[in-house]
């Protein structure tokens, strides 16, 4: 009889702390839940189509960058994917999604970069011209796309004849300011467009007034400016007091050899990408 109660009395103790161990646990793994929830959510992200390449940007790295009080990754320590375009708008908190009233698709910019054109929009609409960004940062997935495109549908006799016919009026992955989404495409990809009616009176009230809110046409007219590179691009505007930095880094960090991942890739160097057509600009000194 002794052994018996012994037997029942073990057994109760030894199902209570099973059960206390049981309860613990789902104690931790619900606080662990919630942690972990906190982490993802901690900031809230924008929600953005998978099958559009300038929604979906690949690497979402940011471990070299730094970030600001503001939660901004701050100009002057840009990591090396940054400067290329292998980084995600949608979780990098110094881009912001521009209001669609502003674009004709949807897309990113720099907050800086896009609280200046709000000021431009507004002022421009003042006096009855109306701005349309209708493109602005890309990734290098989306960069490759556009390049790729072009590249298989060329039937250049070589590489490099490939390349600087392309190059007339597309960047090459890696080589893009649309990287950094400081710059933007304006209203047309057309010249032409700019030179009568209401694209001549939008281009001339930006030659006018864009230098105001800091924003520079950095593909001008070759013949004028001196530049090597791309042909002139009446519609791509850069907002300088971001983008002037961006390049100054990105001659620091980024050489040739970083320059590839991509058809055409091994025609850069022969062609000076570096050289000619990323610091192939017009300052709008």
């Amino acid at each position: 009889m002794k052994y018996s109660i012994i037997l029942i009395l073990s057994t109760f103790i030894i199902c209570c702390s099973t059960d206390d161990k049981v309860r613990n646990n789902e104690a931790n793994d619900t606080n662990n839940k919630s942690k972990n929830s906190k982490s993802v959510s901690g900031k809230e992200k924008i929600k953005f189509d998978n099958s559009n390449p300038e929604m979906n940007t690949g690497n979402e790295s940011l471990e070299n960058s730094q970030i600001n009080m503001n939660g901004n990754r701050t100009l002057d320590t840009p990591d090396n994917d940054y400067l290329v375009g292998k980084t995600s708008f949608s979780n990098d908190r110094g881009f912001v999604l521009v209001n669609p009233k502003h674009c004709s698709k949807s897309m990113y910019l720099r907050t800086q970069a896009y609280e200046a054109f709000i000021k431009m929009y507004n002022a421009a609409i003042q006096e009855g011209i109306q701005l349309i960004i209708i493109s602005g940062a890309r990734s290098f997935e989306h960069q490759k796309s556009i390049w790729e495109r072009k590249w298989n549908n060329l039937n250049s006799t070589s590489p490099k004849e490939k390349a600087l016919e392309i190059l007339k009026y597309s960047s090459m992955p890696m080589s893009s300011r649309h990287h950094w989404g400081t710059d933007f495409d304006l209203n047309s990809l057309e010249n032409e467009y700019f030179e009568s009616r209401e694209g001549l009176k939008i281009y001339n009230w930006l030659t006018a007034n864009a230098s105001k809110f800091g924003f520079c046409q950095v593909y001008s007219d070759k013949k004028v400016s001196d530049r090597k590179g791309y042909e002139m691009e009446k519609w791509h505007w850069s907002f300088m007091p971001l983008s002037s930095k961006l390049l100054e880094r990105y001659n620091r960090k980024i050489s040739i050899e970083d320059i590839n991942g991509f058809q055409g890739s091994e025609v850069a160097s022969e062609i000076g990408i570096i050289e000619n057509y990323v610091n192939g600009i017009n300052n709008c000194h």
